[in-house]
């Protein structure tokens, strides 16, 4: 089978291991590791980046969250070198995929999503609006709702 991966829309976990050879490791954290890979079937290089993350609200589950940047020929060695960043999401900018064990792997598009919000600026501004809100003590439904409002008013001016 030599068809790429990029011609795939759905590719299986099971698939995407059998097809896939770690060619170096690029760098590893407590939660995410970064690494080229290599497919064997056409010889496309992908940088693979898994996220480890434990869901509390489950019960302490541990999910794993795997994306591949495809690379173009140019782009390996520069990663390999130290010439280009590859980190996420920052250098995520074209379509990769993404996908897990227990999910199929599918081809994301991250220019679709809307403008970036600054969130740290934006946690900022909800923290102000909670704090006047709990300083008010008005806690009816009424109030709530404004306040609701407000968030998402800020919110959607941000996108």
């Amino acid at each position: 089978m030599n068809t790429s991966l990029k011609e795939m829309r759905i590719i299986s976990h099971e698939e995407l291991e059998k097809r896939i050879e770690e060619v170096q490791l690029l760098q590893e954290k407590e939660r995410e590791r970064y690494a080229l890979v290599k497919d064997t079937s056409t010889g496309e290089h992908y940088v693979r980046y898994t996220q480890h993350h434990l869901n509390l609200m489950e019960g302490g589950i541990e999910e794993v969250f795997d994306h591949l940047l495809p690379l173009d020929t140019d782009d390996v060695l520069a990663v390999v070198f130290g010439e280009q960043d590859y980190t996420y999401p920052a250098q995520w900018t074209k379509t990769y995929l993404r996908g897990s064990n227990s999910d199929p792997y599918l081809w994301f598009d991250p220019s679709d999503l809307p403008g970036d919000l600054d969130d740290d600026a934006a946690g900022r501004e909800i923290s102000e609006m909670l704090d006047a809100f709990k300083q008010e003590k008005k806690f009816d439904d009424e109030s709530i709702q404004r306040l609701f409002k407000q968030i998402d008013d800020m919110l959607g001016d941000k996108k």
